[in-house]
């Protein structure tokens, strides 16, 4: 399955309108709040909600992400290393409302070899995550492998290699059991480096899959 990342509220009406069945909601970079996204959301369309450090202080995004849940929102994405004063409420609102957890370690630098990664992993199962998100920056053939090899590992995750080196995570990353992989809306809206956008994903699997 293909995840959008939404950055702009104009962004919701077309995606869905091309058939995407789950979006991302950076509410970091949406500057609007849940009650006025989610009611714009067609039923049946999945939401993963996300809200990075930088843009609201951390009671900010906890009740960003906190009516986010409440509303609905069906995973919702928090920060391996955040404080368990972050974690724990959202935890928390995720359990009482059937929200899944995602827990996600990026590494904006580097590739650390298969021991870290894979450590890190288990850090985010540890730390409640129902699903693993791995994000980091590629330099080399060896960061891919590294990262592909990832999934020869037990539980639920999603692993992506960011930069343009790592666009090919990006694509195989759902034959080799990642729940989804991510795209942007469009060229030019990408909300992390080397995603590509939803119709290109979906033209590349068009050729896969008809081999």
């Amino acid at each position: 399955m293909i995840c959008v990342s939404i950055g702009d509220p104009s962004q919701i009406a077309p995606t869905v309108a091309m058939g995407t069945r789950l979006l991302e909601l950076r509410l970091d970079l949406l500057r609007s709040r849940p009650e006025e996204l989610f009611p714009v959301i067609p039923e049946g369309i999945e939401t993963v909600v996300t809200c990075r450090p930088g843009s609201y202080n951390d009671q900010e995004r906890i009740v960003l992400l906190s009516d986010a849940i409440a509303l609905g929102a069906t995973y919702v994405d928090l920060e391996l290393e955040s404080p368990d004063e972050f974690t724990g409420p959202l935890l928390e609102a995720a359990d009482r409302h059937g929200c899944k957890v995602i827990i996600s370690h990026h590494d904006f630098e580097e590739t650390p070899g298969r021991k870290i990664l894979g450590n890190k992993l288990e850090q985010c199962f540890e730390r409640g995550g129902a699903i693993a998100k791995i994000a980091t920056q590629v330099h080399s053939k060896e960061d891919v492998i590294n990262l592909l090899s990832l999934y020869s590992l037990p539980g639920r995750k999603v692993v992506l290699g960011m930069g343009a080196d790592g666009r090919i995570t990006r694509v195989v990353g759902p034959y080799l059991g990642a729940e989804f992989t991510f795209a942007s809306p469009g060229e030019g809206n990408e909300t992390a480096p080397g995603q590509l956008d939803a119709e290109q994903l979906i033209a590349i699997y068009k050729v896969i899959d008809a081999s």
